[in-house]
């Protein structure tokens, strides 16, 4: 029977006990999420654009108070910015300073012809919510736009661009 089994097969044991699996895969779709409204979040704010009219680095006190966020969000929203590498760090005298990376600056800001910030504001407003109701769509069988809008479908459109 196990000659019959293709090597790339998914069907039947697998190939290693299930504690020595670690389910990589799985939490990097598990926590996507994540990484979007990191992304929303920081264009909503403007952390990309006041870093690129600063011409400088700037501390996360100096950000925050650019874009009105409380010193301790900043300071974590950075540091995830970091972390996704769509931000620079800078040490001088044992403090910190970020600046935009090449792409951050490119894609991320609002001024710039190749800006992906409307997109970015389309699918954070937009499809972001819409995908919330996927669990009642599926059981529905439906679109969910008056969940999320609290508009039927038939006037989504003119809502959106209100």
């Amino acid at each position: 029977m196990a000659e019959g089994r293709d090597a790339g097969s998914t069907q039947g044991e697998p190939s290693a006990p299930a504690t020595d699996m670690y389910p990589r895969k799985i939490l990097e779709y598990m926590e996507g999420f994540l990484i979007s409204k990191t992304v929303f979040t920081s264009c909503e704010l403007g952390v990309f654009d006041v870093l690129l009219a600063a011409e400088r680095p700037l501390s996360a006190e100096e950000i925050s108070q650019a874009v009105g966020a409380s010193l301790d969000g900043m300071q974590r929203l950075l540091a995830a910015c970091t972390g996704l590498q769509l931000l620079n760090t800078h040490w001088d005298n044992r403090q910190v300073f970020y600046s935009n990376t090449e792409q951050s600056r490119i894609f991320l800001t609002r001024s710039s012809p190749l800006s992906l910030y409307q997109s970015i504001q389309y699918s954070s407003r937009t499809i972001y919510l819409c995908w919330h109701y996927l669990t009642d769509a599926v059981r529905e069988g439906r679109n969910q736009y008056e969940k999320a809008f609290g508009v039927s479908s038939k006037d989504l459109f003119q809502a959106l661009y209100r």
